[in-house]
């Protein structure tokens, strides 16, 4: 499966789980710009109330066509009743292709969904910092030591600039933190360790193609 077959599956399904709610790609998906280290990203807008019967439906729906998955719930919106940012992983499929799925509804719940609110994870928030780094460096973009940089500082250790060692140094640091997803440190490794030579030395415009700048939001908190 391509990442393009992927992104479509993706929006299919959902809008076929969504029933009249609308579903349309954002990011790379919408700008016509994907390469095999694009995530999904998504908005939903929906007439449900967003509880956790909603979730919980979803999420099923979700892992009965790819998977085991993990899941993060956005802090941006931990105070807003009628909104939510979800982002997913697979474990059986690559690690860059996370769904990032902005979700609005046109009806208040009672109760923010999940209670309580679970606490940003700042491990993971640094993982995948670590994950930006080697995707910008796949791209041949020139701000893979940014994204090292926030990683460390997220975890207070001595600051690294990118290289694949230093990437493969931090990722087992992070990988001792209860909080990190094993799976996904174990797939970003695979990525890095079993990237040819040829590939490292000479990443190229015609292969990664040009791409708009990431939005200090994402640059800061992929």
């Amino acid at each position: 499966m391509t990442i393009e077959e992927y992104g479509s599956e993706v929006l299919a399904l959902l809008k076929t789980h969504l029933g009249l709610g609308k579903v349309t790609f954002r990011g790379s998906f919408a700008s016509g710009e994907v390469d095999e280290c694009s995530d999904v990203d998504l908005m939903a807008e929906v007439h449900q109330e967003l509880d956790q019967s909603f979730f919980d439906s979803l999420v099923k729906c979700l892992e009965d066509r790819f998977g085991p998955l993990s899941l993060r719930y956005d802090p941006d919106y931990r105070d807003n009743r009628m909104a939510q940012g979800l982002r997913i992983n697979f474990h059986d499929l690559p690690v860059f292709w996370r769904i990032d799925l902005n979700i609005t509804s046109d009806r208040d719940c009672p109760q923010k969904w999940p209670a309580p609110f679970p606490e940003w994870s700042v491990a993971t928030s640094a993982f995948w910092n670590v994950a930006w780094a080697v995707k910008r460096s796949k791209r041949g973009g020139t701000d893979a030591d940014h994204y090292m940089v926030c990683a460390c500082e997220k975890v207070k250790r001595p600051k690294l600039d990118y290289s694949e060692e230093n990437a493969l140094a931090l990722l087992s640091e992070l990988s001792q933190f209860p909080d990190v997803d094993g799976v996904l440190i174990s797939k970003l490794k695979n990525s890095i360790e079993c990237q040819q030579p040829a590939e490292r030395d000479a990443v190229t415009r015609a292969r990664w193609p040009k791409r708009r700048q990431d939005t200090p939001e994402a640059r800061n908190e992929p």
